[in-house]
């Protein structure tokens, strides 16, 4: 596969399936997919890296071509229910393999769902693997933004994702036996902590909210109650003269 050469064509079939679709916040999907293709590129060319820091194998090439496209593609199975042989035949059986490992499988109840694809994912390449990291940290960083964003609000979705991001990086099972990419599952997880603080310092702020609301509103009540008027501002005495006509 020349990476250089079908990358464009790639990002091009990947948006008739991602379309107007939006990932978690302020992204469209294919920003999304091209943000997860271009950090799998950083983590694969790191851990495939041969002695020398400047040189990669031909394979080695290879696999990491496989994984951005892989990555760009990640979610057209999910979103745009594309078909296993369309991918096949617009990139390569490997790519093609990937996405499937990559996606979930709708047609069962949630729990089930998850399972499934946590099975498939522990057992797939350590190149799926590696995608599968750069798609939970990109998620994890538009979670905290969407958090700082919007707030309180937000804290139901944000803690669901959450969960399904942590149980889909503790299948990560490639992260034991190579130290770069057990690097990036430490950071992931981290951040994943990061929102998770930022869920209770947002949930902490409501509540503080809604009880200084509620204050205000019983002194209100109370002083309606004992006949007060509301106090009026007081109006700045004049400092110059009186005006004589």
């Amino acid at each position: 596969m020349r990476a250089e050469q079908k990358l464009e064509t790639t990002i091009d079939f990947a948006k008739q399936y991602y379309q107007t679709h939006a990932s978690i916040h302020n992204r469209t999907l294919i920003q999304h997919a091209v943000a997860v293709a271009r950090l799998a590129e950083q983590i694969g060319a790191k851990l495939y890296q041969d002695v020398r820091e400047d040189y990669l194998s031909e394979d080695t090439k290879e696999s990491v071509a496989i994984m951005v496209h892989g990555a760009i593609l990640h979610d057209v199975i999910n979103v745009g229910r594309c078909a296993f042989e369309h991918i096949a035949e617009r990139t390569t059986v490997q790519v093609a393999a990937m996405v499937a490992d990559l996606s979930r499988d709708f047609r069962l109840v949630e729990t089930k769902r998850d399972m499934e694809f946590r099975g498939r994912l522990a057992a797939s390449t350590v190149g799926t693997q590696i995608v599968a990291v750069a798609d939970i940290l990109c998620t994890a960083k538009e979670v905290v933004t969407m958090l700082r964003d919007v707030g309180a609000p937000a804290t139901p979705r944000a803690k669901k994702l959450l969960i399904q991001l942590d149980g889909d990086l503790l299948s990560i099972h490639a992260a034991s036996r190579f130290y770069t990419l057990r690097l990036y599952t430490h950071a992931a997880r981290n951040l994943l902590q990061d929102a998770s603080k930022l869920i209770k310092e947002c949930r902490g702020k409501a509540r503080a909210e809604r009880s200084a609301a509620a204050i205000a509103e019983r002194i209100c009540a109370r002083k309606a109650a004992a006949g007060e008027s509301p106090v009026k501002p007081v109006k700045e005495k004049s400092r110059g003269k009186k005006r004589v006509d």
